[in-house]
């Protein structure tokens, strides 16, 4: 009889290992596609940002893409420390302040990142003092808000598929191409360190992720709220990039014809600065959901 038992325990051990590894490999098998899909997506490889070997682009375009850009450069700690305060175990918790500390300037002498921006920026023309005073595209607050709304009201992994994999694993294939027309511009090397770091830090921080994310992928629900997750943010993306070209576009034409006012200015909805955006900020968190976002019994 106890042999049997012993059997019967072994066996039992046995199946549990190999549904383990079954989980395990179609976790990997999963990201690696989501992996593809957003190297693919057209928030990805922008023609904005793609094209900036076969039309270049000026300081003065940078300049309006950095006035663009950096309130979400400024906003992203606070998305991951929203998400931090939901995560639903401290291994949830461990990769986000992993990511955070990098964030916060571990690897860059104490420089945190929306610093890093605005030395950029500073080298674009914009006067330091000024970062936040730019009238921002619809587009541009329409992605703050959204991931706000992602990170405190959606399911945790929809909010960890946006910072994770929306965030981590496309933002150095965007920067890659970013680098290339700030090369072209004229930009020195020390002017662009905020670019450049992220090829490095990001590539690490998408490992870290990959490796937390296994653990999580182990059911269709919970694969199906990271992918979510991350379209969320990059379609978000998409429609950011070409918010920015249309600020761009605006400035060549009054450049070029003085005195003509912008379209986007004249008919679209009022274009809030940085600084008034966080005047009005309001935040709500909602806490205990399950993975499917349900309320606990």
């Amino acid at each position: 009889m106890y042999d049997l038992r012993c059997a019967a325990l072994e066996s039992m051990q046995m199946a549990s290992v190999a549904d383990i590894e079954v989980k395990v490999s179609s976790a990997r098998a999963f990201l690696k596609d989501l992996r593809e899909e957003i190297r693919s997506h057209p928030g990805v490889g922008h023609s904005l940002l793609s094209r900036m070997l076969m039309d270049p682009r000026t300081k003065h375009d940078f300049r309006v893409l950095a006035s663009q850009h950096y309130p979400l450069v400024a906003n992203f700690t606070a998305y991951m420390e929203l998400l931090l305060l939901r995560a639903p175990s401290s291994e949830a918790k461990c990769w986000i302040a992993k990511v955070l500390v990098d964030e916060y300037g571990d690897r860059s002498h104490g420089v945190d990142h929306p610093q890093a921006y605005r030395a950029f920026m500073h080298a674009a023309g914009i006067e330091p003092g000024c970062e936040s005073d730019f009238q921002l595209h619809p587009e541009a607050v329409d992605f703050i808000r959204e991931h706000y709304r992602i990170c405190t009201e959606e399911p945790f992994l929809v909010g960890l598929g946006a910072v994770g994999p929306g965030h981590e694993w496309s933002i150095p294939t965007m920067f890659e191409h970013v680098l290339v027309g700030l090369r072209k511009a004229g930009f020195e090397a020390e002017d662009v360190a905020y670019w450049s770091m992220h090829l490095d830090q990001d590539a690490d921080h998408g490992d870290w992720l990959e490796e937390a994310l296994v653990a999580y992928c182990d059911t269709e629900e919970a694969r199906a709220q990271v992918r979510h997750g991350a379209m969320l943010s990059l379609n978000a993306r998409e429609k950011f990039w070409w918010g920015v070209l249309d600020k761009v576009n605006t400035e060549l034409t009054k450049s070029a014809l003085p005195g003509i006012a912008s379209a986007a200015l004249a008919s679209g909805p009022p274009q809030p600065t940085f600084n008034q955006i966080r005047e009005r900020l309001e935040i709500n968190i909602s806490f205990g959901r399950e993975l499917s976002g349900e309320p606990l019994a």
